[in-house]
């Protein structure tokens, strides 16, 4: 329990950390490709291929398995 000038543990204890730190872990950030018309971008941490938009022709992105 926190003391009432706010200094303590925090309830819960821990960093909060210990759930996230592996997350992503043996993962390579590779590529995001069009399927329509091929145009590749960078895969950006965080942020699924599938919810990304072609910029060229506005098709879904995929996954580039192929690095």
């Amino acid at each position: 329990m926190p003391n009432k000038d706010g200094t303590g543990p925090m309830p819960g204890g821990g960093t909060g950390q210990g759930k996230q730190a592996g997350c992503g872990a043996g993962q390579r950030a590779g590529n995001c490709v069009c399927p329509k018309c091929g145009y590749k971008m960078a895969h950006v941490g965080g942020q699924p291929c599938n919810q990304q938009t072609c910029p060229t022709c506005g098709a879904s992105m995929k996954k580039d398995i192929n690095g």
